[in-house]
């Protein structure tokens, strides 16, 4: 008989304990979880310098007309891109005086960038203007401020007399003019 309570006991132990383990089981839980994403989106900007918006290539001396004129413009892109970009230079058309009967070739003028204050991002192609987006700066990974210096180069297609006739005499001065813009895109 005591081993028949024994075993009695034992099973309603046993009964008991699978009980209370199926209850909890089946009843509200404890913990529960989520999924955290850390979402990255693409942002790029770029910025011309604002005391920079306009570049005079001025021919004032007779060097000048027999070398051409050039202006480097310290710093006068930033750019903030998350990743890698490319900076793409265009013009928006030939540069025209007045009513733009007369018209220089856009052509005729070269970018080339560089390496501007505390930036080490970069890769360039000196282009010369034309309408279509060309590439002057690429950079395999990006940054928060990075500086680019941009020479605006009239040397080669200046040089030599070629624009000798560009001056009109009755103006107090001739100029020819052209939007270029600036433009950033992944890369």
């Amino acid at each position: 008989m005591r081993t028949k309570n024994f075993f009695s006991i034992a099973a309603l132990i046993i009964c008991g304990l699978v009980c209370v383990n199926s209850v909890k089981a089946e009843g509200p839980s404890n913990t529960d979880n989520v999924t955290v994403n850390i979402r990255f989106k693409p942002i790029q900007t770029i910025v011309v310098n604002p005391s920079q918006k306009t570049v005079d290539l001025v021919y004032e001396t007779k060097d000048h007309y027999a070398s051409g004129v050039s202006s480097e413009q310290k710093d006068h892109l930033t750019v903030f891109s998350t990743g890698g970009f490319q900076v793409n230079v265009k013009s928006n058309g030939e540069f025209k005086r007045g009513d733009g009967a007369e018209v220089i070739s856009a052509g005729d003028v070269k970018i080339l960038a560089s390496l501007g204050t505390n930036t080490a991002v970069g890769e360039f192609n000196e282009q010369a203007l034309t309408t279509g987006d060309i590439p002057i700066i690429t950079a395999s990974e990006g940054g928060s401020v990075l500086n680019y210096n941009i020479k605006y180069d009239n040397t080669a297609a200046g040089a030599s007399y070629q624009y000798i006739n560009r001056y009109i005499h009755d103006d107090a001065e001739s100029v020819y003019t052209a939007q270029v813009t600036y433009t950033i895109v992944s890369k």
